[in-house]
């Protein structure tokens, strides 16, 4: 008789931590053992072979008192997945010195869990059968519909990367899906997926890009679980470097770059349909036979049984499984009573954004009355446009500028946009009477570029930004309203795409794509799903999106009558779209580019937030904003 398997993972934890645990329960009955997974009780003492997953997420959300969970732990044999470094890693560490022996999936693990004085082994992953779909074998490589993957979490220094390869993944389809890790990652976490799905959505990818997240250390963690299963599924990996990636080997089994080289080898490969098929066969071949997960995984469950199943029982009656550093279980800790956030200039702040918001209105109203004693009225439109324009059918896409003040870049943004292919469009531009020479700069560039549909709408006094929008929205004859600010880009791809994503997705008010930052900062941004939880607790959608045209007409349009909503015009709209029970849908590429000025990180809008947020709260009240469960 061999030992029970049984394979413990946190009911409530990240799912990516649940597909492992399901790997090692299908390789353990591959080798002829009975393997359960478990998530609704502990680890005992019973005879049975207990691995836990993620020991720092289990531990932490199961619901049981400190010493019930550390006596569990003793009779464990935990496997760690976590990186060196980490505090997720260190809550591991505190969970592995309960039992007597532990596990990791990673090299670099073991040896930090070695130099912590435990006794800690190797747990090699490989494929398992229910891995690999039947599209991965049958369909050809060339034909998949996705270029490159992405699937990780968000940080600066992958989102930095990310920006770095915008360029470079303009060749090609991309499906980049980021998350962040704020939050238990599971089934209900928008844009993210696992098992099956997962699978089916590597074998339909040509390559899997790998960046590293940010690390403490310089060791380069190989990141197994990624690997393997895009591995399983003909997907190849094409990573940055990595140390404990053996007996896999870079070259045969995968293709490491380093980050500044990865857009050129990606383009390289991608053309090379001999060089990338070898490598996809090769790299299955290792995955699903040489370290097939039944073949590693055997020697390693016949030694927890010989050598350290019989070492448990005397351990916990011979120690106090309740000794030691445990810091898991701390999210079941009432908090400690907190003072507010010490801000002792922010009535300052307030009254000098009122102040300010005060010379605005002054300002307006000078202009408005100037427009009265030149014209006869508080505003006058000046009209220009192309030949092109005029004798244009009503387009597919309308893609509106707003402009005040960016004389010396809506040029660019302009170039951007007559480099779009694929679609019908037509641009507006509306100058809140900028007091520089953008007006002139969009004047000659429409008379350089006669046979592009273009309007420029010259206000003659300003009225502000979020009026400026809807006076490009009611000229706007498409269908699809693109909106971009005129210091941004957009790729020439952008438009059609997102038109496209609002043809497949008919449920969707709007849809967005993934921004690369650019000019003072690298990184992106508006990469992150539809989520009005995370909408609630900050705007992370930039204004730069596509709407139907008939949907901004219900909603009224962006909100020009509360001061307090100044410079937060677009948060108000996605709010009031959320709390019509209606949705937009992030399209999964870099399509467009947001310029980043060092003046734009300080702005009149985050002077003083509170009375802002107070008044999106009282306004939307039904959304779920941070706290309201509390109140």
């Amino acid at each position: 008789m061999t030992a029970h398997v049984r394979v413990f993972v946190a009911a409530g934890g990240n799912e990516f931590m649940r597909d492992i645990a399901s790997w090692i329960v299908d390789a353990a009955r591959r080798t002829g053992r009975a393997a359960d997974l478990v998530s609704g009780e502990l680890p005992a003492p019973d005879g049975s072979i207990n691995l836990v997953v993620a020991p720092h997420e289990f531990f932490e959300l199961y619901d049981a008192p400190p010493e019930t969970l550390q006596r569990a732990a003793a009779a464990a044999i935990c496997i760690g997945t976590e990186q060196p470094g980490t505090a997720w890693f260190d809550l591991t560490t505190d969970a592995c010195r309960r039992g007597v022996a532990c596990l990791d999936i990673n090299p670099h693990g073991v040896a930090a869990l070695q130099a912590a004085g435990l006794d800690a082994s190797h747990l090699q992953l490989g494929a398992v059968p229910a891995m690999t779909t039947a599209s991965a074998l049958d369909q050809p490589l060339e034909k998949r519909p996705i270029d490159v993957l992405f699937m990780g979490g968000l940080d600066d220094r992958r989102g930095a990367a990310l920006a770095e390869l915008a360029p470079a993944l303009q060749s090609f389809r991309s499906d980049l899906r980021l998350f962040k890790f704020d939050r238990p990652v599971n089934g209900s976490s928008p844009g993210v997926i696992f098992g099956t799905d997962k699978y089916d959505v590597l074998a339909s990818a040509k390559l899997l890009v790998n960046i590293h997240r940010e690390r403490e250390s310089s060791a380069a963690y190989f990141e197994w679980a990624r690997m393997v299963e895009a591995m399983a599924n003909r997907c190849v990996v094409v990573t940055e470097p990595s140390d404990t990636s053996a007996p896999l080997i870079a070259g045969r089994h995968f293709v490491s770059t380093p980050l500044d080289k990865m857009g050129a080898t990606i383009t390289a490969l991608l053309g090379d349909v001999d060089a990338h098929r070898k490598i996809a066969d090769t790299a299955l071949h290792a995955v699903q036979n040489e370290i097939g997960m039944h073949r590693t995984l055997e020697s390693v469950l016949q030694r927890l049984e010989v050598e350290v199943l019989p070492r448990i029982g005397p351990h916990m009656r011979a120690t106090n499984p309740v000794d030691g550093p445990w810091r898991l279980g701390a999210s079941k800790v009432p908090p400690p009573v907190r003072l507010s956030v010490f801000r002792p200039h922010a009535a300052l702040q307030s009254a000098a954004k009122q102040i300010a918001l005060d010379d605005t209105d002054l300002l307006r109203r000078i202009d408005a009355t100037a427009c009265v004693l030149r014209y006869g009225d508080v505003q006058n439109v000046a009209r220009e446009s192309t030949p092109a324009y005029e004798r244009q059918a009503p387009p597919r896409v309308s893609a509106i500028v707003t402009l005040y003040n960016y004389a010396d870049v809506v040029a660019d943004t302009l170039t951007s946009l007559i480099a779009s292919t694929d679609v019908e469009f037509e641009i507006i531009i509306v100058d809140d009477h900028s007091t520089d020479d953008g007006r002139r700069v969009v004047t000659e560039f429409l008379a350089d570029h006669p046979d592009v549909p273009m309007l420029l709408l010259g206000k003659d006094a300003n009225e502000g930004l979020a009026a400026a929008r809807n006076d490009a929205f009611a000229a706007a004859q498409g269908e699809y309203v693109f909106v971009i600010d005129a210091d941004n880009e957009v790729y020439p791809h952008c438009l059609a795409r997102l038109a496209n994503t609002l043809d497949e997705h008919p449920e969707a008010t709007a849809t967005y794509s993934i921004l690369e930052d650019f000019g003072a900062q690298r990184n992106i941004r508006s990469a992150l799903a539809w989520d009005p939880i995370r909408l609630c607790a900050a705007n992370y959608i930039d204004a730069q999106a596509m709407w139907r045209r008939s949907t901004w007409t219900e909603l009224g349009g962006y909100r020009n009558d509360d001061r307090e909503v100044y410079g937060w015009e677009d948060w108000d709209l996605w709010l009031r779209l959320a709390a019509t029970g209606r949705h937009a849908v992030l399209h999964r590429e870099i399509l467009g580019r947001y310029r980043v000025q060092a003046s734009s990180m300080i702005t009149l809008t985050n002077l003083a937030t509170d009375d802002a947020i107070t008044s999106m709260r009282k306004r939307y009240p039904s959304l779920p904003w941070p706290g309201a469960h509390d109140q």
